[in-house]
């Protein structure tokens, strides 16, 4: 039933609080870990640690990953009005993640030094902002 429910794209709500906010950790921990990633492989890049084809996708990688994270925790209803707000500031640095994702492959691909450096600041920020939203869960 449950891969029916999954398959069909239905929403369904978390079954209480706690179960929401736990999606939540594991949204934003996947996102620290994906943002974390395509910094690293652009500073490697930037450092000429690795070339160009492996920063590409290592990035593009982290964000084509970042979707499912958005969509999986974003088909989830939060149980309480209290929830909605965390639902809200999930979503919105995970939206964050992606574009930051996003402008790091523009830069990449353009070989923008400039925009590439930006990008790992803008990559550690956002991830820094999810960790301590996921510390403050957790």
């Amino acid at each position: 039933m449950l891969a029916v429910a999954l398959l069909t794209g239905c929403v369904a709500p978390a079954l209480d609080s706690g179960a929401f906010q736990h999606n939540a950790l594991e949204a934003l921990d996947s996102g620290v870990s994906q943002t974390r990633t395509a910094a690293l492989g652009v500073q490697n890049l930037l450092d000429q640690r690795v070339p160009k084809p492996y920063a590409d996708t290592v990035v593009t990688d982290m964000e084509e990953a970042i979707g499912p994270v958005q969509d999986s925790f974003g088909s989830v209803d939060p149980p309480t009005p209290a929830d909605e707000r965390l639902r809200d500031d999930v979503s919105g640095l995970l939206s964050d993640a992606d574009d930051a994702l996003a402008q790091a492959r523009i830069a990449l691909r353009k070989d923008d030094e400039p925009a590439m450096r930006q990008s790992v600041r803008t990559l550690r920020a956002v991830a820094d902002r999810m960790q301590r939203e996921s510390g403050r869960l957790g």
